[in-house]
């Protein structure tokens, strides 16, 4: 089923109007009877916000599509697939992007798409290397020398999709504007770099996020666990209503604030939580705060 047939017939499983659908998503009318009839796909941020109504993955949703970022939304892209067969330590060195995204896929091929709008020499500017031994994937995102650090931050999109039996640890390192971690299970991801957003959206497991620079953190639908490993930084915590979580303050001259930047926990807290919640977010490292929105 084509992702237009499948997003109709989950709107009238559901019972809502087109009109309705258009105003939980915060998009026009005419926006919905496009998609639902053929004649385009929502962008990601759109598409998150269906997934998330309906309870379906991103890859279910876009199983017959020949393109998971859509050529409606971006004009160039480049696609890399390559084979797993066990369960490997990837590490993954994206360098400088406007955007990555990581998520699951039913496939036995790891895949990396790089798409943009205005890169129009993408497939020459940006190569994707990889290298494997028995335990360990090294994939390397590689800019030429005439794509420059600006332009990539602002104009280049990446999606790594995983095979979801052979998901463990994963390392990420890079610049981003967005960090989006999505509908994916996984032992342990560990970002190192800056980010100005992180998006963690249906996702259960370890992530870590080592990083000097201020972040704001968007959780919905998350399992497992958060560390912000912080040097002289701020974060900026918003839970999607519903999200059960516990706060862990774990380093020196750290604490956790609210709204109204009320102190909420400024002490080392060593002890996990009496009840059981879904998520338990760590702060670690030295002069951190992180604000509760």
């Amino acid at each position: 089923m084509i992702f237009a047939e499948k997003l109709k017939t989950l709107r009238k499983q559901k019972n809502i109007s087109q009109e309705q659908l258009a105003e939980i998503i915060h998009v026009s009318r005419q926006a919905i009877t496009k998609w639902e009839s053929g004649n385009g796909i929502p962008d990601i941020e759109n598409l998150i916000a269906i997934s998330s109504l309906f309870n379906e993955s991103l890859d279910s949703l876009l199983s017959e599509e020949k393109s998971l970022i859509s050529k409606h939304e971006f004009l160039y892209e480049s696609r890399t697939e390559y084979d797993l067969d066990s369960a490997k330590k990837i590490d993954l060195k994206i360098g400088t992007a406007h955007e990555v995204i990581i998520e699951k896929t039913n496939d036995e091929k790891i895949q990396v798409i790089a798409a943009s709008s205005k890169l129009s020499y993408l497939t020459q500017q940006v190569k994707v290397k990889i290298d494997e031994d028995k335990r360990r994937m090294d994939v390397i995102v590689k800019h030429s020398t005439d794509l420059s650090d600006i332009a990539a931050l602002e104009n280049l999109f990446v999606l790594v999709r995983i095979p979801v039996k052979f998901v463990a640890d994963v390392e990420l390192s890079g610049e981003f504007e967005n960090l989006k971690v999505r509908d994916i299970i996984y032992d342990d991801i560990e970002f190192d770099g800056k980010a100005k957003n992180v998006f963690v959206t249906n996702a259960t497991g370890h992530l870590e996020l080592n990083t000097n620079s201020n972040l704001n953190v968007e959780v919905n639908a998350v399992h497992g666990k958060i560390d912000l490993n912080h040097f002289h930084a701020v974060s900026k915590l918003k839970f999607v209503e519903g999200q059960k979580y516990y706060l862990k303050n774990a380093g020196r001259f750290t604490r956790f604030v609210d709204a109204n930047s009320k102190i909420i926990a400024g002490k080392r807290e060593k002890d996990d939580p009496s009840e059981p919640v879904d998520l338990i977010v760590e702060l670690n490292g030295w002069k951190a705060e992180a604000q509760i929105l």
